[in-house]
């Protein structure tokens, strides 16, 4: 079996309501969905997860590498190469992650299909339930209690709320939700980059009262000794986040010591070949690796969870919530979440496929 075409899908989603980090707000998800068509009418899909305000990537340039540069390089190809032509690719457009991603996740969907096996198991994992942190941005006290009481219902036992927008606001929002849930709920504190290692420390002294599990990622990416810093002066945890797109950035954060814990965004990271090095160095390290998110649609999100499935040193909560704050998925079948779960497919591959109607819906 031989790749014979590679196809793009650009796509504008909107999301139930604003989101608001430190990095800035979003409304919509505008990202690509990547099929790849193998010669016996086969299709594997990936999602590329872009957000400009946060990172480098958009829909345009994600477009642009895959129809240029990779489609010629995969035609032809068998789909069960998955690392090899990843290998390839790397070599063909530097720094290319989002849309390495969707192709990535699109090969992985192909071998499960082949093998007739959910990406999971062929990762050597299994179908199973994942325990998810709900992630709530940085609205007000009053909105964050009445959302954060909602979901602690529905099963929800870790809670991540967005920091570094205003100070003031910041620990009335924490408060807020400390009240909330209670005692005894984990919660996770994201500064994504907001402060300076000093302002960091004051902010997490304000913040200590309230029982934070962990402070993510509160300076910036290239400031490595920044956060070293922050890490040798808190009493709180501090995760690397958005310092980790490789596993040679992470093997140079956990030499310097800057950080307990690793937020591992597979779709940021390049997808499942490069996560998997990742979490594999953190985990050596004593460094705790878990789940982030860049709030993907549907597929995005089961791709994610089906490494994770297959990652038993990643025991902490998963943030694979983007399809929940979707107004609509463009997946036949939504993502299964309950009891504060997300449910895995058992089918082979990635077990989602989109809506063809819905990709046409929302082009974009």
């Amino acid at each position: 079996m031989k790749i014979a075409d590679v196809r793009c899908y650009p796509v504008r989603v909107p999301l139930l309501h604003e989101f608001k980090a430190a990095y800035g707000t979003r409304s919509t998800a505008d990202f690509v969905l990547a099929e790849l068509v193998c010669d016996n009418g086969m299709s594997g899909w990936g999602e590329a997860s872009t957000i400009p305000i946060y990172d480098t990537g958009s829909q345009a340039d994600v477009v642009l590498v895959i129809e240029r540069y990779y489609k010629p390089m995969l035609i032809g190809r068998d789909p069960t190469d998955i690392a090899w032509i990843l290998a390839d690719l790397d070599r063909a457009v530097k720094s290319a992650r989002y849309a390495k991603c969707a192709i990535d996740f699109a090969l992985h969907d192909l071998a499960g299909k082949i093998h007739g096996l959910p990406v999971c198991k062929l990762l050597g994992g299994s179908v199973r339930e994942l325990p998810v942190c709900w992630v709530l941005s940085a609205k007000s006290p009053v909105d964050i209690g009445s959302e954060a009481e909602e979901k602690a219902r529905e099963g929800y036992t870790t809670f991540k709320l967005k920091v570094g927008t205003e100070p003031e606001r910041d620990v009335e929002n924490l408060a807020a939700l400390r009240q909330a849930v209670g005692p005894d709920i984990a919660i996770r504190l994201d500064g994504n980059e907001a402060w300076n290692p000093k302002q960091s420390l004051d902010m997490i002294k304000r913040f200590v009262s309230h029982h934070p599990e962990h402070v993510e990622q509160p300076v910036p990416a290239w400031d490595v000794d920044g956060l070293r810093f922050v890490r040798e002066h808190s009493t709180v945890p501090i995760v690397a986040d958005e310092c980790i797109l490789t596993d040679k950035d992470t093997m140079r954060i956990v030499r310097v010591e800057a950080a307990d814990r690793v937020n591992i965004k597979v779709s940021r990271a390049g997808g499942i070949i490069e996560s998997r090095r990742i979490a594999h160095v953190a985990h050596a390290a004593g460094r705790s690796p878990f789940a982030g998110s860049n709030l993907e649609l549907g597929i995005g999100t089961i791709a994610s969870a089906h490494l994770f499935a297959a990652l038993p040193e990643t025991s902490l909560a998963t943030e694979l919530v983007g399809p929940l704050l979707l107004q609509e998925d463009i997946i036949k079948q939504p993502v299964k979440y309950q009891n504060g779960k997300l449910i895995l497919p058992d089918t082979p591959g990635l077990g989602v496929e989109p809506d063809r109607a819905l990709l046409g819906k929302y082009a974009g």
